[in-house]
C-alpha cells in the first residue's frame, strides 16, 4: 500500500493533463500559421514593390539613355562634319604667304567653325589644333566656362607635350570622351578626335576637341525623378569611376546602405547609367502593413488561446475521471468499471475498457504465447540465413580435382563435405553439443586444407568438461571462414580455437595471427551489430551474434578484438548452465584434493 501511495505522489508531481498537451500543439499551429501567412504577405509585398520599382527605374533609365544618346549623336555629328569636310582640311594645311594664310583663316576656316558650332543644340566649345605653324591662332579666353557656342583655332604644338595627348597617341585611341585640361575643374567633358588627311589617310593634319558641360550633356539625368531617395549617375564601365553625379553627397550616404541597383548602357560610349535606391525605402509601406498584421495576428492568437483553454478544461475534466478509474484498476482493483454517459469518444473508451478488463487474463496468456512463438520464429529465421555459399566453392574444387584425376584428395574432400553437412543439419535441432561443433569445424578445415594446400595450421584448446555443453550450431565455422578469406598476411597463417569457462559463462575464442582489422572496419562491425534490420549477407557476425542473443538474452553475444598487423580475436560468450557449473566446481575441488 505504501508503494502505491508513493506511486500516486510521483504521478501527481509529473502529471500534465493531456488536454493541455493537445492545446499546446494547437496554439503552436495557430502561431506558425500566423507567422507563415504574415511572412508570405510581407515577402510578397516587398517583392511586388521591388519589381514595380525596378520596372519604373528601367523605363526611366531608357528615357534618360535616349536623351543622352541624342546629345552624344549631336556632338558626333558636329565632329563628323568637320572631319569629313575636304575644304576645311585643305584650308588647315595651307602654307603660303602669311597674308594668304590669314585670309584663308578669316574667310574660310573661322566661318566654317562658326557655322558648325551653331548647329549644336547645346552650348559647346570647339577646339581645332592645326598641325600648321603658319596658321594664325584664334581663341576665346572664356572658353573653359562654355557659356555659349564658341570655338578656338590653335596650333598643335600647344598640346604636343601634354600627358593626355601623348596617352591618346600611344594607345591609338580615337573619338573618345575624356576630361582633359581644365575640364574637371569647370565640370566639362571633351570628345577627342584626330583630323586625318583624306589624301593618304595616314597624315595627321590636326586634332579636334569638342567640349561641353556635363550638366548639359546629362541634363536629363537630373531632370527625371524615379522615386523619392533614388539617385541616378553616370559611370565609366572600364574603371568604375563616376563620370557625372548630380547629387554626390546623397550618393555617398546611400552607398553605405543596402541598395537596389539598375544599370543601362549608353550606346557608342564607354558609359553606363546607374540608378540606386535604398532597400529601406522599398520596405516602408511593407513595414506599415507588417505592423498591422502583427497586431491582428496577436489578437487572433489570444482569442484562439482563450477558446482552447476553455475546451481543454472541459476535456480534462472527463479525462481525469477516466484516469482515476484506470489508476484504481492498475493498483489491483479489477472490479472497477468505467461508466461515462453520452455518445462521444469518452463513452466508447469506457465500453472498450470494460471489455478489456473482462478478458485481461486471456489476453495476457495470448500475448505470452505469442512472444514465445515470435522468439522461436526469429531464431528459425536467423538459422535459415545460413547460406551454403562455401558449398559452391567446394563443389568447384571437387570438379577441378576430378578433372585432374586426383582421386585421393577428391575422396577426402567429398567425405569432409558430407560430414560437415550431416553435422550442420543436426537432425533439424538448433542446438548442438560442443564436441559436434568442434567436429564440424574440423570437417570444414579438412576441406579448406585441401584447397589451400596446408598453408594454414589449427590447434585446439578445449576444456573437456564443456564437450557435452549444448550451444547454437554453426557459431564457430563462420569465423574460421572469415580468417581464411580476409586475414592472410604472409604465406602461412595460424588459427587457435579455445573453449573455456570463466565464473558463470562459457567463452569460445577464434584467434588468428593474420593481418588484423583496421579501426574503420571495426567501427563498421560495431554499427552492423547494433542495427535493427535483418542481416542478409551470410552467416557472419550479425547472424551468430543475434542467434546467441535470442537464445540466451541481450547480455551475451560476439565481441571482436583486433590490432593491425598482429591478429584478431573473436570472443563468443554464452551462459554456463547451473547444473554444469556445479559439476565443474565439484570436479575442480576433487582435483585440488588429489
Amino acid at each position: 500500500m505504501r508503494s502505491c501511495n508513493w506511486f500516486k505522489r510521483l504521478r501527481r508531481k509529473s502529471y500534465f493533463p493531456f488536454a493541455y498537451q493537445i492545446m499546446i500543439p494547437y496554439l503552436i499551429l495557430v502561431m506558425c500559421t500566423d507567422i507563415l501567412v504574415g511572412t508570405f504577405s510581407y515577402t510578397s509585398l516587398i517583392n511586388s514593390k521591388t519589381e514595380s520599382t525596378q520596372t519604373n527605374m528601367k523605363r526611366t533609365l531608357e528615357q534618360i539613355r535616349d536623351n543622352v544618346s541624342y546629345n552624344v549623336r549631336d556632338f558626333n555629328r558636329i565632329g563628323n562634319q568637320l572631319f569629313s569636310s575636304t575644304t576645311f582640311q585643305q584650308q588647315l594645311q595651307v602654307k603660303d604667304d602669311p597674308y594668304h594664310v590669314l585670309d584663308v583663316t578669316l574667310t574660310g576656316i573661322l566661318p566654317v567653325l562658326e557655322t558648325t558650332t551653331a548647329l549644336s543644340v547645346n552650348n559647346l566649345h570647339v577646339y581645332v589644333y592645326a598641325n600648321n605653324n603658319m596658321m594664325k591662332e584664334v581663341y576665346d579666353k572664356a572658353s573653359e566656362q562654355i557659356q555659349d557656342k564658341s570655338y578656338s583655332l590653335l596650333n598643335l604644338n600647344r598640346i604636343a607635350n601634354r600627358t593626355w595627348y601623348q596617352e591618346m597617341l600611344v594607345s591609338n585611341k580615337d573619338n573618345v570622351w575624356r576630361q582633359v585640361e581644365a575640364d574637371r575643374e569647370w565640370g566639362n567633358i571633351s570628345l577627342l578626335r584626330k583630323l586625318i588627311s583624306f589624301y593618304d589617310f595616314k597624315k595627321q593634319i590636326g586634332y579636334l576637341r569638342l567640349s561641353i558641360k556635363l550638366s548639359d550633356l546629362f541634363q536629363s539625368v537630373q531632370s527625371y525623378k524615379i522615386t523619392e531617395g533614388t539617385v541616378v549617375r553616370v559611370l565609366d564601365k572600364t574603371t568604375g569611376q563616376t563620370i557625372y553625379d548630380p547629387t554626390p553627397n546623397q550618393t555617398v550616404k546611400l552607398l553605405r546602405k543596402p541598395l537596389l541597383q539598375i544599370q543601362e548602357d549608353l550606346p557608342n560610349t564607354n558609359w553606363v547609367l546607374e540608378a540606386v535606391v535604398p532597400r529601406t525605402d522599398l520596405k516602408k509601406e511593407a513595414v506599415r502593413i507588417r505592423n498591422m498584421m502583427l497586431i491582428i495576428c496577436s489578437l487572433s492568437f489570444l482569442g484562439m488561446a482563450l477558446i482552447g483553454l476553455i475546451v481543454a478544461k472541459y476535456f480534462a475534466r472527463k479525462v481525469k475521471r477516466i484516469v482515476t478509474r484506470i489508476q484504481n484498476f492498475q493498483e489491483g482493483n479489477f472490479d472497477i468499471r468505467i461508466q461515462v454517459p453520452g455518445r462521444d469518444e469518452f463513452s466508447l473508451i469506457s465500453i472498450y475498457f470494460n471489455r478489456m478488463a473482462n478478458h485481461i487474463e486471456e489476453l495476457i496468456r495470448e500475448v505470452f504465447i505469442r512472444n514465445i512463438q515470435k522468439k522461436e520464429a526469429e531464431l528459425n529465421a536467423l538459422q535459415a540465413q545460413i547460406s551454403p555459399h562455401f558449398l559452391y566453392n567446394t563443389l568447384s574444387s571437387i570438379n577441378s580435382l576430378a578433372s585432374m584425376g586426383d582421386i585421393t584428395r577428391l575422396t577426402k574432400m567429398v567425405t569432409g563435405l558430407a560430414r560437415f553437412y550431416r553435422l550442420t543439419l543436426n537432425e533439424g535441432n538448433m542446438l548442438i553439443s560442443l564436441s559436434k561443433e568442434i567436429q564440424q569445424v574440423k570437417s570444414y578445415i579438412e576441406i579448406q586444407q585441401i584447397k589451400y594446400a596446408d598453408r594454414f595450421s589449427v590447434n585446439y584448446d578445449i576444456d573437456p568438461n564443456l564437450l557435452e555443453l549444448h550451444i547454437p550450431k554453426l557459431i564457430l565455422q563462420p569465423f574460421v571462414e572469415n580468417v581464411l578469406k580476409h586475414a592472410w598476411y604472409d604465406e602461412r597463417i595460424h588459427i587457435r580455437i579455445v573453449a573455456e569457462w570463466q565464473q558463470n559463462e562459457v567463452v569460445l575464442k577464434i584467434i588468428d595471427d593474420g593481418v588484423g582489422i583496421t579501426q574503420a572496419v571495426q567501427q563498421k562491425l560495431k554499427q552492423l551489430k547494433s542495427e535493427e534490420n535483418e542481416y542478409s549477407s551470410g552467416y557472419g557476425i550479425r547472424n551468430v551474434d543475434q542467434r546467441i542473443r535470442i537464445q540466451y538474452g541481450e547480455s551475451w553475444g560476439v565481441s571482436i578484438f583486433s590490432r593491425l598487423g598482429i591478429g584478431t580475436t573473436v570472443v563468443i560468450r554464452i551462459p554456463l548452465p547451473l547444473s554444469l557449473l556445479k559439476e565443474m566446481k565439484n570436479s575442480n575441488l576433487e582435483d585440488v584434493k588429489r
